[in-house]
């Protein structure tokens, strides 16, 4: 409850600035002194006023804060946020983001060795480890670092769609199976997840599935509302694949669907 009525403050004070310089949501979702007044009063009555949080959620916290401050923030704003005196987990994760933005390997795998070998068991630095790997064109080392983060939380659709793209990136016709595995997982996951899609229309490209390439790329298409590329893709889908085949019935869908007027189109018109 306090951290609403801390957020709610912070919103407030946009109040006073001019309206060019307002964030949006306090245009739309105004925020008063008497709503933070009486919500105030509500927190100071609930029995879960004085419940502390648990010292990892907190570092939690500190860690999402951290990580988004190196990414959001230029490399120099972030060193100077977090200083090498600060050795903790957070200010070490944030400057090998900033490292690694500034393609200061040097600086940044070791600093992101550091987090893994205190905590061995996180995924979220084995990710990072691998995604700076993979930008730098070292694709085959993150292949064990994705393998690794997938492992420690195989529900996790992203991590496992880095794996997936650095096994596709490589181009190894050993890796194609895997990496069509564990596309397939991630769109039953997450249907709507484009760069997924086109991975897999990718990987099934080089492994000889035209149809299930064209099927695969129906879909991406679709989520990109290019109905007559989408439309194109199902109708070579619809001829290569078995009938009846899921990727078939799907494909039909997908035509279906293209035939149908585009609510978005009427509004522009």
């Amino acid at each position: 409850g306090r951290g609403l009525v801390s957020f709610l403050e912070i919103l407030g004070g946009q109040e006073a600035l001019q309206a060019a310089r307002q964030d949006p949501y306090v245009r739309t979702h105004p925020v008063t002194g008497e709503r933070i007044a009486a919500l105030s009063a509500v927190v100071e009555k609930s029995r879960f006023r004085d419940v502390k949080d648990k010292p990892e959620n907190v570092e939690r916290l500190a860690r999402v804060q951290a990580k988004l401050f190196g990414y959001m923030e230029s490399p120099g704003a972030t060193l100077q946020k977090y200083p090498l005196s600060d050795t903790g987990i957070p200010a070490r994760y944030a400057r090998a983001v900033a490292w690694y933005r500034q393609v200061d390997l040097g600086r940044a795998l070791p600093e992101i060795d550091s987090l893994i070998a205190e905590r061995p068991n996180d995924p979220y630095f084995r990710e990072q480890k691998a995604q700076i790997l993979f930008e730098n064109g070292r694709v085959r080392e993150a292949i064990p670092e994705s393998e690794a983060a997938m492992r420690l939380r195989p529900q996790d659709p992203l991590l496992r769609f880095a794996l997936a793209q650095a096994q596709v990136a490589l181009d190894d016709p050993a890796l194609l199976a895997p990496a069509i595995k564990n596309l397939e997982e991630v769109v039953r996951r997450d249907p709507e997840y484009g760069p997924a899609w086109l991975n897999l229309a990718i990987a099934h490209g080089r492994d000889g599935n035209r149809g299930m390439a064209a099927y695969a790329s129906a879909e991406r298409f679709m989520l990109e509302n290019n109905r007559r590329d989408a439309r194109g893709q199902a109708n070579v889908a619809l001829r290569l694949l078995p009938a009846g085949s899921p990727g078939w019935l799907r494909s039909q869908d997908i035509l279906i669907a293209t035939e149908k007027p585009d609510p978005d189109e009427r509004e522009r018109r």
